[in-house]
């Protein structure tokens, strides 16, 4: 303990300097209950949503910043897994960061965040994918510009082109102003085959406006595939704060033309309430269902009632 204090006093004689650090987290639990098209049915208590990050920030002088983020997610008492976490360099140049992490590979998933409404993610399950990412940022006043390339999460060296993964480049652009924001990317795959399932190209399209009393927003994404045919996702949310209470509801519509796959039509639609006792601490109600006419087997639903606090 002496030995510590004395190299503190040492250092900050010296004048070093020291990154800005923050740890900053949430913690959930709650009950869920679901069911799927087999009539299965599940529920019970458990973990939601918990996670804890360390974020940090250096001044490196001439304008140039260094941050970097350290996310463990999914804690609980079976185990624990990696979250979002990255390093970054910004400056008059814009901002480059490399890193980990998890994006969401439908219109439900990135459109139900951005509404604040229900995750239909996954049609009541789970659509993420994690990926290493390498992305450039910039912005232009209200509009802002992102390049990035994500690859599967197989470590290092080994995601490369050849490997039995897609690969993604997208380019992104951002326009934000007052109640309005608008959004959209395009994104190319490479390691292309005749498998039904391989992607060609995706094209999202996207905005919200807050009217005071109620958010409303739509987005679509069309996923072509590489064979043939294409995905389309229309989604709609609105959310509406009352009070300490928060009510979010959305509805996407899926349609798929291609024989390979199976042609048909999905729709889903999920209703939240967030009512928060405090700026920390929030009890959140989800429900959600999902009916699939392209695949009856999709069929899914949930309901969900948990207990948050961040720190």
């Amino acid at each position: 303990m002496k030995k510590t204090l004395v190299a503190l006093a040492v250092l900050a004689a010296s004048g070093a300097s020291f990154a800005q650090a923050t740890i900053t987290g949430q913690y959930g639990f709650g009950y869920k209950q679901s069911s799927d098209a087999a009539g299965a049915n599940a529920g019970g208590l458990g973990v939601s949503d918990s996670n804890v990050t360390f974020s940090a920030s250096e001044d490196l002088g001439g304008g140039m910043k260094a941050a970097a983020q350290v996310k463990i997610d999914g804690l609980n008492r079976g185990g624990v897994g990696g979250g979002d976490s990255w390093v970054a360099l910004s400056g008059g140049f814009g901002t480059f960061s490399l890193g980990l992490a998890e994006y969401d590979t439908d219109t439900a998933d990135q459109f139900g965040t951005f509404m604040g409404a229900t995750i239909l993610g996954g049609k009541t399950g789970d659509s993420e994918r994690i990926a290493d990412f390498a992305q450039y940022a910039t912005s232009f006043g209200p509009v802002g510009v992102s390049v990035r390339h994500t690859e599967a999460d197989k470590g290092l060296g080994a995601g490369a082109a050849g490997s039995s993964t897609q690969r993604e480049n997208t380019i992104a652009v951002n326009y934000s102003a007052g109640p309005l924001t608008v959004k959209g990317d395009y994104t190319s795959f490479d390691n292309k085959s005749t498998a039904a399932v391989d992607y060609d190209n995706r094209t999202t399209l996207g905005g919200n406006y807050d009217f005071g009393v109620v958010k409303l927003g739509a987005g679509v994404q069309i996923t072509k595939l590489f064979t043939t045919g294409s995905t389309t996702e229309t989604f709609v949310g609105a959310s509406i704060p009352v009070g300490a209470l928060a009510i979010g509801v959305d509805y996407l519509n899926t349609k798929i033309a291609d024989t390979n796959i199976n042609d048909g039509t999905g729709t889903g639609y999920g209703v939240q309430a967030l009512y928060s006792l405090s700026k920390r601490t929030a009890v959140r109600f989800r429900y959600a269902s999902y009916d699939a006419a392209i695949n009856p087997a999709n069929r899914s639903s949930y309901t969900a009632l948990a207990l948050y606090h961040n720190f």
